[in-house]
Parts: C-alpha cells; sequence; structure tokens
C-alpha cells in the first residue's frame, strides 16, 4: 500500500479454516453560469416624425469548462463525495496489470502475502468492478463488478496506494487465521524494531483496538475499553521473537486467540497470547495475557 517495498524479513503464515465475517456498511453536484442579454435603447430625433434606432442586443458568451485530463492506465470509477478514493487506487490498479502479482506484493505490505496470489488472481474480474462507480460507506469504499468486489480500507486510501480486499460478489469479505497470524506478525515486529516496512506505524496502521467500551471477551455482559488501550505497554521491550510460532489457537465467538515465542529486553524467552477482533481496519488487537 506505500511507496516503500517490504523488509527482506520473511513472514510465515499460518493459515487455519476460522473464517470471520465482517460486513462493511455502504455509503453531485452541478454548476451551471447563465449569460444575460444586454439591452440599449436608441436616440429619437428632433424633427416632426421621430424615428427610433434599435440596436441588436448581445449575449455574455457562454462560458466554457476544461474536464480534467483522464489519468492514464486502466479505468477507475470515482467515487461521489470521496476523490482520493478513486486516485489512490488507480497506482495499484496500474501495477496489477503492467507488473503483475510481484510487483503488488512488493507494495502491498499490509495484506499477508499468501493471499495476494489468490486474492489478486484475476486482473480481468478487478478491472470489470472497479471501471464502476464506487460507493462509499461506513469503513471502506467499494466498487461492484459482475463476479468481483473491490473494497479499499480508509487507511489505504490516506496512503495514496490503495491495496485492496477482493471478494466474489454477493459474498462478504472474510477475514481469516492468515490476517489474524499477520496482524500479531506486524505488531511484534513493530516492537523489536523489525517492521515488515518503515512505514508501519500505529499512527496511519493501526492495529490496536480503539477506545470504545465494546470489548468483552471473557463474555461477561459488560463491556470496557481494550486492555492494550488502557495499557499499551503489556509487553516489555523484547528484542525478537519467532515468526513461524505465530499461529492461531483458538476462537471464542468474535474473539480470535494467537500465540507467539518472544524473547524480552533481559533475554528470557515467553510464550504471549494474543486476543484479536474485527474492527473497522479488519482484525485488531485488544488484550496480551
Amino acid at each position: 500500500m506505500k511507496n516503500s517495498a517490504a523488509s527482506p524479513r520473511r513472514t510465515r503464515v499460518v493459515r487455519t479454516a476460522l473464517p470471520l465475517i465482517a460486513t462493511l456498511a455502504l455509503v453531485g453536484a452541478c454548476d451551471s453560469a447563465v449569460g444575460l442579454p444586454s439591452e440599449q435603447s436608441g436616440a429619437t430625433s428632433n424633427t416632426p416624425e421621430a424615428t427610433t434606432s434599435t440596436t441588436t442586443p448581445t449575449t455574455a458568451s457562454a462560458t466554457t469548462t476544461t474536464p480534467p485530463p483522464i489519468p492514464p492506465g486502466p479505468p477507475v470509477g470515482e467515487v461521489p463525495g470521496n476523490p482520493d478514493a478513486a486516485m489512490a487506487l488507480r497506482p495499484f490498479v496500474g501495477d496489477l496489470t503492467g507488473g503483475g502479482i510481484g510487483v503488488v506484493t512488493a507494495r502491498c505490505w499490509t495484506v499477508p502475502p499468501t493471499d495476494i496470489p489468490t486474492m489478486y488472481v484475476d486482473p480481468a474480474a478487478i478491472l470489470a468492478a472497479v471501471a464502476a462507480p464506487g460507493v462509499d460507506g461506513q469503513y471502506a469504499v467499494t466498487w461492484t463488478g459482475p463476479t468481483a468486489t473491490v473494497s479499499v480500507k480508509r487507511s489505504e486510501i490516506a496512503s495514496g496506494y490503495a491495496c485492496p480486499t477482493v471478494y466474489p460478489t454477493g459474498t462478504a469479505p472474510v477475514f481469516d487465521a492468515a490476517d489474524a497470524v499477520y496482524t500479531v506478525d506486524r505488531y511484534l515486529g513493530r516492537l523489536a524494531g523489525i517492521p515488515v516496512n518503515p512505514s508501519d506505524v500505529e499512527e496511519t496502521n493501526p492495529l490496536v483496538c480503539d477506545a470504545r467500551q465494546t470489548w468483552d471477551a471473557l463474555g461477561t455482559g459488560v463491556p470496557t475499553v481494550p486492555p492494550l488501550v488502557e495499557n499499551p505497554n503489556i509487553l516489555p521491550g523484547i528484542t525478537s521473537f519467532d515468526p513461524d510460532s505465530v499461529f492461531v489457537t483458538g476462537q471464542n465467538g468474535i474473539y480470535t486467540q494467537v500465540n507467539a515465542d518472544i524473547i524480552d529486553a533481559a533475554g528470557v524467552y515467553q510464550n504471549r497470547t494474543f486476543v484479536l477482533a474485527i474492527g473497522g481496519e479488519g482484525y485488531c488487537i485488544g488484550d496480551i495475557a
């Protein structure tokens, strides 16, 4: 999604059959210029038989506007009320059709690497979808085609290079085990000083759940602020972690549990449990046990 390529650190993402459905809610003006004719009255002579002279009314010239130039590459439909969305998706579409999977894999580091070959496997279906006007929803912008729907999160649009989620038209996007594992992998990479990309920071690419009182992983019936929001330093300073140890270990309703092996600043090995839920940007981390 960003301008710089992903770091050479290889991430192994373990997929399990734990789909979690997240629905994304969906969400002109015209100008006119009016030219007014001007009139000029004639003068009357001082002869007994006065004659009246008339002048031909003149009409103000119509205002002409020059449409903006059409960007190069495959067409991407504009989104009413959100011009940045199409602008951010065009570079991705151009790279996918001009460079292929290898190019977008290097740039779409917010997407699990194992998802890219299957999600972007049909460029023709993606082009058919994005050629239509997009719809601005609550959490994302979507373009819907005959066979594929293309959805772009707001953080992707803000980056200027939008890596979309693509799923069959008529279904909802699925956030599965690969997404949960990759979220934890990115989070630990940041703490250990080896992010998947230098631009992967919390301010622009949130991985922690927001501060609303919606967290109830234990099923108490009394939602609270996610513990990781109240105490962002739950994890001690870590120096490294084992990417091969990051995997999904359980699911309880809308919550998914991911375990990982880390080494803290004192050189002590720990196995930590991360609890995730679905937020506006996909999976988010709400607690670390």
